[in-house]
């Protein structure tokens, strides 16, 4: 897991990239965990989308939207575990983000 031209987290696909989960580090070394809900279980309070957890802790995700899309839901993942990182490097993160107007 690394980070390249900006302070959001590169994600890699844990299980081959028809899994729908994904993992990145955060800049203090945590690696966390993003994963696709179609169907919650009775239990679940979250909606149908993605959850967001440290992978060390995966009993109390946060939602993440999946009505943009994965890359949608990633990047918002990604602001989320590095928000620090993102408010040091606002500029690198609108570059990764495309909204750079390059």
């Amino acid at each position: 897991m690394s980070y390249t031209h900006g302070p959001l987290p590169q994600w890699d696909a844990v299980g081959g990239y028809g899994s729908g989960t994904f993992e990145a580090g955060d800049p203090h070394g945590a690696v966390w965990r993003l994963w696709l809900v179609e169907r919650p279980a009775d239990s679940d309070p979250l909606p149908p989308g993605y959850r967001l957890a440290p992978r060390d802790n995966l009993t109390n995700p946060t939602f993440v939207t999946r009505e943009h899309g994965l890359y949608y839901a990633m990047d918002a993942a990604g602001m989320r575990i590095a928000a620090d990182a993102v408010r040091a490097d606002p500029e690198g993160a609108a570059r990764q983000l495309g909204l750079d107007g390059e």
